[in-house]
C-alpha cells in the first residue's frame, strides 16, 4: 500500500503542478487583448511585447515572432483550442494590462459572453484597464520605438503626475456595473490617426 500511495501523491503533484512546469522563454505573455465579433464569431488578437528589444537583449538579425496573432472562433475555448494547436508557445494571460473591445461588440449584448469568458480566467486580474476602439486589431498591431500597445497604454495611465487624474476604467469596474445594473460602463476609446494612437 506504501507504493501505491507514493505513485498516487507522485501522480497529484504532476496534476497540480498543471501549466507551472512551463519553461518562461516557451511561453507567450500578452499584456494588451483584442476582442471583435464578426458574423456571429468573436475574434481575439493577443498583443505581444517584443521582450528581447524592450529588455535590450535584442540579437542582430534575430525575428521575435511578436506579431499579435488573432485567432477566430465561435467561442471562446474553441479559440483557446485554436491557439494550443497551431501556436508553438503557453499562453500566459497572467500580465494582461490593457483589454480593447470593438465598438460593435460593445453595442451588441455580445461584451456579456466575454466578461463571462474572462472571469473564469484565474490568471486574468480585475486591474485590467478596459478601452474600446473602432479598429481594435490594427491598434493591437500597432508598435513604436519597441514599445507594444499594452505598454503604450499603461504608460499612457500609470505615468501621470499626481496632480493628473487617472481616468481609466478597469475591469473591476466593468464587473461591478454589471452585477449592479447589468448594463456596461462608458468605456474610454481609443483612436488611432495617421498612425499615432
Amino acid at each position: 500500500w506504501k507504493k501505491k500511495l507514493a505513485v498516487a501523491c507522485v501522480s497529484a503533484l504532476f496534476l497540480l503542478a498543471g501549466c507551472g512546469g512551463v519553461e518562461p522563454e516557451k511561453r507567450m505573455y500578452p499584456l494588451a487583448l483584442g476582442a471583435d465579433i464578426t458574423e456571429g464569431k468573436y475574434l481575439l488578437t493577443y498583443g505581444i511585447p517584443d521582450l528581447p528589444k524592450s529588455t535590450g537583449q535584442e540579437k542582430d538579425g534575430e525575428d521575435q515572432g511578436n506579431a499579435a496573432p488573432s485567432i477566430q472562433g465561435e467561442t471562446f475555448r474553441e479559440i483557446e483550442n485554436i491557439y494550443s494547436r497551431t501556436q508553438e508557445k503557453y499562453l500566459d494571460m497572467g500580465h494582461l494590462q490593457v483589454l480593447i473591445l470593438k465598438n460593435q461588440l460593445v453595442q451588441s449584448e455580445h461584451w456579456k459572453e466575454l466578461l463571462a469568458y474572462l472571469e473564469k480566467e484565474p490568471l486574468i486580474g480585475e486591474n485590467v484597464y478596459v478601452f474600446r476602439s473602432a479598429y481594435p486589431e490594427q491598434i493591437m498591431k500597432w508598435n513604436k520605438n519597441g514599445s507594444s500597445t499594452g505598454e503604450y497604454l499603461l504608460g499612457i495611465l500609470e505615468n501621470r503626475i499626481p496632480e493628473q487624474e487617472k481616468n481609466g476604467v478597469t475591469l473591476r469596474q466593468v464587473y461591478q456595473q454589471h452585477y449592479e445594473n447589468n448594463t456596461l460602463l462608458d468605456i474610454p476609446e481609443i483612436i488611432l490617426q495617421d498612425e499615432e494612437i
